[in-house]
């Protein structure tokens, strides 16, 4: 599965980018070239991770250009690309060999056997020395799992089974110990050196081991480039320029000594870096002007393949070299006619916008859910919490009393199951989505699977999971509570599982809509309790220009099939002394079911009651995917 890349040339000329009226990089200019590692170094703040943003595509960068062997780095290109974030972002209940499969069976190519992605697996887990983990859990601040240097080796064990061409890897060995980080970083060059693979490492503070396995650095401070250059000449360049730092000490510890000190030093050493960069410039103009029929064939042959900007030709990208004599990048066509069906094998490859099929993202996307989703699901607390609340709701209402005096306790009983599962619906779909946002994001931005196969996958796999407690919770109380007969039973169960499906669908869409967890829950508490006052059970008579509020209650629906279902058919009863039908005008007259269902403002029949609760999920869950599409945009 691991594949030698072709020669590539990653360059970044001129990057400035302003954040919030504050200069964050100034003129960033660089190049990393395969079978090397490019070391970007510098202070706290210096932007090291906002350039490796910006080469990722994550930040839209004011002004400059990136280009790979000449050609503009689109977001196809940058499929062949990794990006290791310094934050290690798993779903923390998996284990790591459950993590390290999912992502072999999703981000290789489908025509790969699953022999060979599970050879490519055992590689990089022997490569990393991750054996001894594979069967532990990611873990978080609850849940111990991984160290988090086993974590770090998790993330790029991760983007390793990819097989990219260019790796963007940020902070690779925080939180590793000394001999740790050196076999790992060990292992990255020899992945680079072996494969002709381009690293680009942002680092802090390596120890002179790791230091010396750069091949290039550049050293930021401030936003602006101190040094670019061959790594191990850098001591040599800031003597050259005029400072002075002891010798026999870790280069990197002398580097960020200078790029420290005093502001009168650190504008010197970018003054420097600026001059030796214009010197470069002027003896490039120089060369061209020498070569000035080459020059001019080189940019004829650059707009040929260039119109308005855009690349006509993906082949004759694919072709480009750099010439060793000129600054400029010209086609190879003698190259380009021994490779052209390589050429065009690598184009298909770039050009298929996801690397499996739908049904294989959808599979494995499903049974990753499902793994993830059920410590949640059949979290211990929430059995026991479910547990109890049947329990005191049987003793509460044990086999009430089939008579008029309880007909509004008896409603109390079938309001209160569409409460609690309302609550717990909406709460754990927010709180679902929330967990999983930050790993969805990174994953698509890698291009691992159509966000429909996602959303599909998640609402699928947790189905059956999330009706299971519900049944058993409500079967228990309803035959308990003594609240109707068999006949009616499955009704029952399948009314209040339309209000836990429209209840997730809810948070679903808050869930994925809302960006903070805070907001989040402050939306379903405000959201919840207005629907529970307009729901018909606590408030039945509603001032007239309000009356229509009642419609707007996802409770209100399964609350009215339910009674309908219950009392609409009870046996005729006196009024009594009861003034609460509008036909008790003396009291030997009748009180039917369609009487008690109208006093507490029920007027729609069961069907419609159950075709709405089918309409809003359907709307809500089609609104929920909108919303992450535009939350993950």
């Amino acid at each position: 599965m691991k594949t030698k890349a072709s020669d590539t040339v990653l360059t970044f000329t001129d990057i400035n980018l302003t954040l919030k009226e504050k200069e964050v990089l100034t003129n960033i200019n660089g190049e990393a070239k395969s079978g090397q590692i490019l070391a970007i170094m510098g202070p706290s703040g210096s932007g090291k991770t906002t350039l490796l943003n910006i080469l990722a595509g994550d930040l839209t960068m004011k002004s400059g250009t990136i280009t790979l062997n000449g050609c503009p780095l689109t977001k196809l290109r940058r499929r062949k690309m990794a990006y290791v974030l310094q934050s290690d972002i798993f779903l923390t209940k998996l284990t790591l060999r459950e993590t390290l499969y999912f992502t072999a069976m999703i981000r290789l190519p489908d025509h790969a056997s699953k022999a060979n992605k599970m050879k490519r697996i055992d590689e990089i887990v022997d490569a990393l020395h991750l054996g001894k983990c594979l069967d532990t859990i990611i873990g978080d601040f609850m849940d111990r799992g991984l160290s988090g240097g086993e974590k770090k080796r998790a993330n790029i064990a991760c983007e390793l089974l990819t097989d990219p061409d260019i790796m963007l890897i940020d902070e690779p060995t925080s939180g590793l110990d000394s001999s740790t980080a050196h076999v790992l970083m060990e292992e990255l060059k020899d992945f680079a050196s072996l494969y002709n693979k381009t690293l680009l490492v942002t680092i802090h503070q390596p120890s002179s081991q790791i230091f010396h396995m750069f091949s290039t650095l550049l050293l930021l401070v401030n936003g602006h480039a101190a040094y670019f250059g061959d790594a191990q000449k850098a001591l040599i360049y800031f003597r050259d320029i005029g400072l002075s730092f002891p010798d026999h000490y870790n280069p990197s510890d002398i580097l960020l000594e200078l790029l420290t000190t005093d502001e009168e030093i650190i504008h010197k050493i970018i003054e420097a870096s600026k001059n030796k960069r214009k010197n470069l410039e002027n003896k490039s103009i120089t060369e061209d002007s020498m070569n000035g029929v080459l020059h001019s064939e080189n940019v004829v042959m650059k707009e040929k393949s260039y119109v308005n900007g855009v690349n006509q030709d993906p082949i004759l990208c694919i072709g480009y070299q750099k010439k060793k004599d000129t600054p400029e990048v010209v086609l190879d066509i003698a190259s380009l006619d021994q490779n052209s069906q390589d050429n065009r094998d690598s184009l298909r490859h770039l050009q298929r916008k996801w690397p499996t099929s739908f049904w294989t993202q959808f599979k494995m996307l499903a049974w990753r859910n499902a793994k993830q989703s059920r410590w949640r699901i059949f979290d211990e607390c929430l059995l026991a919490h479910s547990a109890f609340v049947a329990v005191f709701y049987c003793i509460l209402y044990y086999q009430i009393p089939q008579t008029t005096e309880t007909l509004r306790d008896r409603m109390g009983a079938v309001f209160f199951p569409l409460i609690f599962w309302g609550f717990a619906m909406v709460t754990d779909s927010v709180t679902s989505f929330i967990g999983e946002r930050e790993v969805v994001i990174k994953e698509r931005k890698a291009g691992a699977y159509r966000l429909s196969s996602y959303y599909l996958a998640k609402m699928v796999s947790e189905l059956p999971m999330l009706i299971i407690l519900p049944i058993v919770q409500l079967s228990a109380m309803y035959w308990l509570s003594g609240i109707g007969g068999p006949v009616k039973f499955v009704m029952y169960i399948g009314i209040n599982l339309l209000n836990c499906f429209t209840n997730q669908s809810i948070g679903y869409v808050i869930g994925a809509f809302v960006p903070k967890f805070k907001y989040s829950i402050y939306a379903v508490n405000t959201l919840m309790v207005v629907f529970l006052l307009l729901g018909g059970f606590f408030n039945t008579h509603f001032p007239s220009w309000f009356t229509w509020a009642k419609y707007v209650s996802f409770l209100f629906y399964p609350f009215a099939a339910i009674l309908t279902l219950l009392f609409g058919d009870i046996e005729p009863f006196r009024c009594g002394n009861s003034n609460m039908y509008k036909n008790c005008l003396n009291e030997t007259d009748l009180v039917t079911g369609d009487d008690v269902l109208q006093s507490v403002g029920i007027d729609i029949p069961v069907y419609c009651s159950i075709s709405m609760m089918v309409v809003l999920i359907l709307v809500l869950r089609i609104m929920g995917y909108y919303a992450i599409k535009f939350r993950l945009r």
